[in-house]
């Protein structure tokens, strides 16, 4: 059943079985017609020939030969061909054959030389005393009529199969766009969309009826993610300032010289105070990019030149880390997005890349067209890496691995990457570099 998953193969199946459905039809009903025909006519030349030579009764020939001329000029039996033939020798009848004629039931055709006749049967009876009655009847009303009849068949079913390819077609066309119209719907949610709603076609339908169903789980869906937008937004805007005031104290207590003996512990809380801005900052960033309201700053641009920025910016950075930092050489690309959002990602892969691989360590950044319409931005080290099982949760939010407190973060910089890529329309990918990890990151061209 998994063949009829798709909308083709559902077509294609209707349209297999709808053929076979017709032309069974058709085959059906010709050759039923033509052994109806064929039954009549038997059954026609039968009684005939037991009219002029009823069974059992002993005639002469003259006498049979009567009743032949008689039936022929009768307007119910004169289209029959009637002959009487005596030791083989035609004696009367109104038509002649050109060859012998079995005995029983066979068929004529036009070998047989029968003036006007195509195709027809021939009855041939034993009357006794070296007599033979013959009767002909056509099985086809006019000539070349079985000809004329598989044209009409033809044309007939060959009008239906196409009315039925044109509707098959035009609801797959109907169908397939609905199709395209929800999953356009569906990717603009999943870029950060989330107004886009599908097109309806009436409320009374059943395409209208589902766009109207669909349409209002997004609406609730819309609703339920607004809602935690909020409450985060709400948080985070709510908890900044009194964390800015507190900071704010502790610079002024550490100051006071009577702060001196316990000044390191105020300069760890001013410490946990600053990493509690930056969580904050950092969900309010996040929500904002979520959100897609920073598609409106997309502008076309040169993300080699982007890239060289970032690299030379932080070149130092790393340099004083203890790590290697290589560049291969950037080919001109050019897609369209928020410029400030890129840096940031190459910048927050890049210090990703610093905070957890060891001093000596060596990063690599490169970017190439990796396929037609697609741009591939790779950061790759020779640090500890990711095992297969953490990556997808290292692109989560708070989805640290670290286990100690050796690394600084709140493990954002993978998912701010994260949503920075989906809001531009790219994906991203984590690999191993063996040894290390490699981050690929994927934008369309423009």
């Amino acid at each position: 059943m998994i063949f009829f998953r798709s909308l083709r193969a559902l077509t294609l199946a209707f349209l297999f079985f709808f053929l076979f459905a017709t032309l069974a039809t058709a085959f059906g009903i010709y050759f039923a017609t033509l052994k109806t025909i064929d039954h009549m006519v038997v059954q026609r030349i039968t009684s005939t020939s037991e009219v002029l030579a009823p069974e059992g009764e002993q005639l002469s020939a003259g006498r049979i030969g009567r009743r032949i001329m008689a039936a022929a000029r009768d307007r119910d039996t004169g289209d029959l061909g009637l002959i009487l033939l005596e030791r083989g020798r035609q004696i009367a009848g109104n038509v002649r054959v050109s060859r012998p004629l079995p005995l029983g039931l066979s068929q004529v055709d036009p070998a047989d030389e029968i003036k006007g006749l195509s195709h027809g049967r021939v009855l041939v009876r034993d009357l006794g005393g070296g007599l033979r009655l013959a009767v002909i009847a056509e099985t086809e009303p006019f000539d070349n009529y079985n000809a004329a009849r598989k044209r009409i068949y033809i044309f007939g079913f060959g009008s239906i199969i196409l009315v039925a390819l044109a509707a098959a077609t035009t609801f797959t066309l109907i169908i397939r766009q609905r199709i395209i119209e929800m999953r356009r719907t569906v990717d603009a949610i999943v870029e950060g969309d989330l107004s886009q709603r599908v097109p309806g076609s009436g409320p009374h339908t059943a395409f209208g009826q589902q766009a109207h169903a669909f349409n209002r789980m997004l609406d609730r869906i819309g609703d339920l993610m607004t809602e935690v937008q909020n409450v985060t937004n709400g948080v985070a805007h709510e908890l900044r300032t009194p964390l800015a005031r507190l900071r704010n104290h502790l610079t002024l207590i550490a100051h006071d010289p009577r702060a001196l003996p316990v000044r390191d512990r105020i300069e760890e809380a001013q410490a946990q105070a600053d990493s509690l801005l930056s969580l904050f900052s950092a969900l309010l960033r996040m929500a904002e990019i979520d959100s897609g309201a920073r598609r409106e700053n997309f502008a076309v641009l040169n993300l080699a030149d982007l890239v060289a920025d970032c690299a030379e910016a932080l070149e130092v950075v790393v340099e004083d880390s203890g790590h290697h930092l290589s560049v291969a050489p950037l080919q001109p690309i050019f897609v369209r997005g928020d410029t400030q959002l890129l840096s940031q990602m190459v910048i927050n892969l890049l210090e990703n890349a610093v905070r957890h691989t060891p001093s000596g360590s060596e990063i690599r950044l490169s970017l190439s067209v990796a396929q037609p319409g697609r741009a591939a931005l790779i950061v790759a080290d020779n640090g500890p890496g990711i095992a297969p099982v953490d990556r997808e949760r290292a692109l989560d939010r708070f989805g640290r691995l670290s286990r100690g407190s050796e690394v600084k973060g709140h493990g954002f910089g993978l998912p701010l990457v994260a949503s920075i890529v989906r809001l531009h329309g790219g994906s991203i990918e984590l690999g191993d570099a063996q040894p290390g990890l490699e981050v690929t990151v994927l934008l369309p061209t423009a």
